[in-house]
């Protein structure tokens, strides 16, 4: 387990390499000094940067991080003076059972993050699939949208037909009474189809927007799915250091 000290106190960082059987990355807070087999930092994030740990012991009480599970160095005495100041008693029996407890309801605990998150994974691939479902509408509307603006120019050439037969009518007279009715019947036809283009344009335009909302929602809930599996597995990690140092406390010698 990869471990780092925060402390402003060299004592502390020696009564933790006394106590605790542990390989240490480093040693690490304000002004601190010290000779240990291990390197020494005047600044935390410095120390994470250069070689991360995945629990610090924190020995100051002011350290705030999410990316490593942090750990008081007051519980770790504590559990260091109970695995050790009670050897052959009660107590320690009832130690050694707690540690065991803790250890198979962090193994549980594992097993239910595990399957959260082959459920995100799983969300996922839907998120996937809908939008490759989709990119299709949308391809589908612009083919419609090509559809109806060929459909726009006939109708407005047959409009342009139905005025150019209307004046032939009119310049001929009685004679071309009956051409004109065909005429205006195609001119009143151009205009119903105009208006249907319009409407139908309406509608499209209606899907595409609802489209467009129902790609930004399934992007986020990929989003979601992606902080899912990232808070699940730093919590996965945190939980596995806890499990690694029970481990370790119990395999302590009285």
């Amino acid at each position: 387990m990869r471990i780092g000290i925060y402390a402003d106190d060299p004592g502390q960082v020696a009564s933790l390499c006394r106590e605790l059987d542990a390989q240490f990355l480093w040693a690490a807070g304000p002004e601190l000094e010290g000779t240990f087999p291990f390197p020494v930092y005047d600044d935390y994030a410095a120390a994470m940067a250069d070689n991360p740990a995945s629990m610090v012991i924190d020995c100051i009480g002011d350290l705030r991080d999410q990316q490593s599970m942090v750990v008081p160095a007051d519980a770790v005495f504590y559990l260091l003076g109970a695995g050790r100041g009670f050897s052959g008693s009660g107590a320690n029996s009832a130690f050694l059972a707690a540690s065991a407890q803790l250890s198979a309801s962090i193994d549980k605990i594992l097993k239910k993050i595990d399957l959260l998150n082959i459920y995100s994974q799983k969300l996922t691939q839907v998120g996937g699939q809908l939008n490759e479902a989709s990119a299709g509408i949308l391809g589908d509307l612009e083919r419609t949208g090509r559809i109806l603006d060929s459909i726009t120019r006939i109708a407005k050439r047959s409009k342009i037909i139905g005025l150019n037969s209307a004046i032939e009518a009119a310049r001929v007279g009685e004679q071309g009474r009956g051409f004109a009715v065909v005429a205006e019947e195609i001119k009143t036809l151009a205009d119903d189809s105009a208006q249907s283009i319009l409407d139908i344009g309406k509608i499209l335009t209606g899907i595409k927007q609802r489209s467009d909302e129902f790609a930004l929602r399934t992007s986020s809930v990929n989003d979601f799915s992606d902080m899912q599996q990232q808070t699940t597995s730093e919590i996965s990690a945190m939980l596995q250091a806890l499990k690694e140092l029970g481990q370790h406390l119990k395999q302590l010698p009285a």
